[in-house]
């Protein structure tokens, strides 16, 4: 796989982030419309049903639409590279203004170019495609590289927030809670922990209790409320959800008092969470499968970005990561599964930057019990035990690499 045109590290600004919105455009109905303003440029792919175009066309436009997106996987700050449902789009430099009516377009395939200097153009022959995209594909590639530290705005970034209006439909919250790359949603996925249930930590065997202890409130896989009391301190959070089962804010407080919260904003194809106190954020961009593609965290204050790119198997299963910050990459996870139909990795295994084997996570099954053993340049550090007792509850036993336990998890569900 190359990965040189993946790892550049993509500016963060307002525009990509109110690009894709639904606009009403008459009092009596909605219309999708999206608007683009220079600098911006963009390379838009739209349909429509104006005519009966065979199929072999519609294929055609297809591949040619795809070779594009396989130079620009992801849109940046200065490019718009995106299939889009949006039915009018408008397209704006200083102070003149194009509007195209995709349901007027005299084919039912088109590309719509647009270099932020002038009229956008219209391209219907899907064999030019590439031809006619080069100018601006490749002014952006060059901006790129030449800029791969660029500023972050934190003030302009969550001052922007506040625009997005894309509401979620009922078929989009559930792709994205069955998305394996978003931890946030394992336990919705799971759908079997529903009440209250505490979890407590032990040294030994003989159960004398040293750490944490959690109680979290779930309803129909849900987690709601969690409550950590831990090192002589009360950390709760809550989590708000929309009539879908979105997250959308958690909030967080530290002995009573209120300390930061995290925001949650969607797009057709992007996940936004927020803490504009902590100074962070995270994009997690989505492809027409609605997976995650690829996931860039930002740290305003120290002008940093870590970020995950995402490869999946046939299956729909997680076979790849490739990690960085900045503009380096800096390791790569790659996943092996037992058959076809399972979603549980068996072999989890972690590269350096010289793709030289430093981690491996060895995963196998037996009854109840999920064992993992965890490797360290082929030395075993550490095994994992897992109980499986039904119902959301469990037990886990640590052991270092010697085999001496050094601790236990219990979770129990408290009787209703």
């Amino acid at each position: 796989m190359n990965y040189n045109a993946k790892l550049h590290i993509y500016p963060i600004i307002i525009q990509l982030l109110i690009l894709l919105l639904y606009s009403p455009i008459a009092a009596s109905q909605t219309v999708k419309s999206l608007t683009i303003a220079s600098p911006t440029q963009a390379v838009l792919f739209v349909t429509n049903e104006s005519d009966k175009s065979t199929d072999f066309i519609m294929r055609l436009h297809e591949k040619n639409a795809a070779a594009i997106f396989k130079q620009v996987p992801f849109s940046t700050t200065n490019l718009l590279v995106t299939k889009t449902d949006a039915k009018k789009l408008t397209f704006s430099v200083k102070n003149q203004q194009w509007t195209i009516d995709v349901l007027s377009l005299k084919q039912r395939h088109a590309m719509i170019l647009f270099d932020g200097l002038g009229k956008p153009k219209i391209i219907y022959d899907s064999n030019t495609y590439l031809a006619a995209a080069k100018s601006i594909l490749s002014n952006n590639t060059q901006v790129a590289s030449k800029n791969p530290s660029s500023q972050y705005n934190a003030q302009h970034f969550f001052d922007s927030i506040a625009q997005v209006q894309f509401i979620p439909s009922r078929q989009y919250a559930a792709a994205i809670i069955a998305n394996t790359a978003l931890p946030l949603y394992y336990s919705q996925r799971k759908n079997q922990c529903d009440g209250t249930y505490v979890m407590q930590q032990f040294s030994d065997e003989n159960e004398v209790e040293t750490g944490a202890i959690v109680t979290t409130v779930y309803e129909e896989g849900k987690e709601l409320t969690s409550n950590n009391l831990s090192g002589g301190n009360n950390y709760f959070s809550k989590r708000c959800y929309n009539q879908f089962g979105l997250i959308d804010s958690i909030q967080y407080l530290q002995n009573s008092k209120w300390s930061n919260s995290t925001i949650y904003r969607y797009l057709p194809n992007a996940i936004v969470s927020y803490d504009p106190t902590l100074q962070t954020a995270t994009i997690d961009h989505l492809n027409s499968k609605l997976q995650v593609v690829k996931s860039e965290s930002i740290h305003f204050l120290y002008q940093r970005i870590d970020w995950t790119i995402y490869s999946y198997d046939k299956q729909n299963r997680i076979n790849e990561e490739v990690s960085g910050r900045n503009d380096q990459r800096e390791s790569r996870v790659r996943y092996a599964y037992s058959d076809p139909k399972t979603s549980d990795y068996i072999l989890r295994q972690t590269f350096d930057q010289n793709d030289q084997l430093t981690a491996e996570i060895k995963r196998s099954y037996r009854a109840n019990e999920t064992v993992d053993e965890f490797y360290f340049k082929g030395v075993l550090q550490q095994k994992s035990i897992v109980k499986d007792l039904g119902n959301c509850t469990y037990e886990n036993w640590n052991y270092n690499g010697h085999g001496k336990l050094t601790g236990k998890y219990v979770q129990t569900r408290k009787p209703q």
